[in-house]
């Protein structure tokens, strides 16, 4: 049975800390899942953000909620959305792309 993870624990070595923004108007729905070991899903509501951990093989998927069910509308390797730590202790992310990808869409 996979495994869902909810906590914010440090990451193993095969593990990532991932940022995700839904910087659309719209509700989507993110999901995630590698091999058997893991999976993750979650309602993302306009300008909510949202830390999660994720196997450095997987691939979140961006869905648009529809009057006729969800539409996926991007796809992304996890380790695209990695936490990078700077010098000055600050946190940034390598997500910004997605908001120009699904503004596209």
């Amino acid at each position: 049975m996979p495994k869902s993870t909810n906590s914010l624990s440090f990451p193993s070595s095969d593990e990532l800390l991932c940022y995700y923004l839904n910087s659309t108007s719209e509700i989507q729905v993110i999901k995630s899942e590698c091999r058997e070991k893991w999976d993750f899903e979650r309602v993302v509501f306009p300008g909510q953000r949202l830390f999660f951990e994720a196997f450095s093989t997987a691939h979140l998927e961006i869905y648009k909620a529809k009057n006729s069910g969800l539409e996926l509308a991007a796809r992304v390797k996890c380790d695209r959305l990695q936490v990078m730590q700077e010098r000055s202790s600050s946190f940034t992310t390598v997500s910004q792309f997605l908001g120009q990808q699904l503004a596209a869409c």
